[in-house]
């Protein structure tokens, strides 16, 4: 009662509209009456003076032994709903299939395309193409005058099983004189587990060799392997 006496004198120049909880009456006379609580609002979980109001802060319930009846039921349904879900697989990008190709050095100068046409388990095609110029005549396979060239080709690998391999590249050149291809030709039989027969056989052509009839070499090679 004391406080509210106090707020009535003291706030009665400033508190003259009536409050909300009394809104019949001036504020002095609704502080007086007892009709308007001078208690401050608390917004705290626990208020300083909640022992004074009769309430206590709610208690959460323990949760159920881990052999509980409903923890089992709740635990079989989270594994059913974990087993019926849709599982997404992993993605990995593929490798590029395709790339270009810049090379310089002292004898040439070029930019070459390369595309893996096939890509299975057993077979891959290679092709690729190109152009650059030609500094030095005949250097790493190339043609008998320097200029612009034009290259190509392409290499295959087949494999036979578990027991035969073959391995097939073919490389050209052409220019303002002459062109020049090579090829090379492998075969790889396993015969057992650490004896293996390799066999190779590579071939030059130049067309503008020989006078400008072309001319053609070859050379080959068969050996046996044993792994140690």
């Amino acid at each position: 009662m004391i406080p509210g006496w106090w707020l009535a004198v003291v706030g009665l120049p400033v508190f003259t509209q009536p409050l909300p909880e009394a809104p019949l009456q001036p504020a002095p006379i609704a502080l007086v009456g007892g009709q308007v609580s001078v208690r401050s609002l608390c917004y705290q979980l626990v208020c300083p003076d909640a022992e004074w109001q009769g309430t206590q802060p709610p208690v959460l319930s323990p949760p159920p032994p881990p052999g509980a009846r409903g923890r089992v039921r709740r635990q079989q349904a989270a594994t059913q709903r974990l087993r019926n879900r849709r599982l997404i697989g992993l993605y990995a990008p593929a490798v590029a299939r395709d790339r270009v190709i810049a090379y310089a050095r002292n004898w040439r100068v070029d930019t070459t395309y390369r595309l893996e046409a096939v890509r299975e388990q057993d077979t891959t095609l290679r092709v690729e193409f190109g152009t650059g110029y030609r500094i030095e005549p005949y250097t790493d396979y190339g043609t008998a005058v320097p200029g612009l060239v034009a290259r190509g080709g392409f290499s295959l690998q087949q494999r036979f099983g578990d027991r035969a391999l073959w391995n097939q590249r073919v490389l050209f050149e052409t220019g303002r004189e002459n062109t020049y291809v090579r090829q090379t030709v492998g075969l790889d039989l396993w015969l057992a587990d650490d004896w293996m027969l390799h066999s190779s056989l590579e071939m030059w052509h130049d067309t503008a060799a020989n006078g400008g009839a072309g001319r053609t070499e070859r050379t080959g090679s068969v050996r046996l392997r044993y792994a140690f």
